[in-house]
């Protein structure tokens, strides 16, 4: 554990110090360790690829994918790197549109969030009935997102 993790902490350090342009194998690693068998490295891969931001646009589908992880922290995480990386992250509309039925708020709240940052018009009405959702954290999120939405419709 404590090797692999290193790794994972390692690769961190080394992804802060890298241009966006060099990020592209750093991306491919992560998205190996996404499907580690340890729960606590598949969520610092996404939060690290969430930190990478839009140049880990690549590693999308396999955060979609964490999604379904049966970690909380792990669909947590997946939710908020896709809200990092942005509006090269919206092929994963639809899973995140799913994420906002989540059954932990914390994922609801981030997938909110990356609704709104990756400006896909499909999340427009599942963002307003989140409005409705039964944690206050859930819906401002959701209200933010839709603040969000319009902005990148003007764009």
């Amino acid at each position: 554990m404590k090797r692999s993790m290193l790794g994972v902490l390692g690769l961190a350090a080394l992804v802060a110090t890298v241009s966006a342009e060099d990020r592209s194998g750093d991306v491919r690693g992560l998205q190996i360790t996404l499907k580690s068998e340890k729960a606590a490295e598949r969520a610092a891969s996404a939060r690290i690829l969430g930190e990478i931001g839009p140049a880990a646009k690549d590693a999308a589908p396999a955060l979609a994918d964490a999604l379904k992880d049966p970690e909380r922290e792990v669909r947590q995480s997946a939710a908020q790197a896709l809200g990092n990386i942005g509006p090269g992250a919206k092929v994963t509309a639809p899973a995140l549109i799913t994420a906002l039925q989540d059954k932990e708020w914390q994922v609801r709240k981030s997938a909110a969030f990356a609704l709104g940052r990756i400006g896909s018009p499909d999340a427009e009405a599942p963002l307003k009935a989140a409005r409705k959702d039964k944690v206050e954290a859930v819906q401002d999120a959701a209200k933010a997102a839709l603040k969000d939405l319009k902005k990148s419709k003007k764009k």
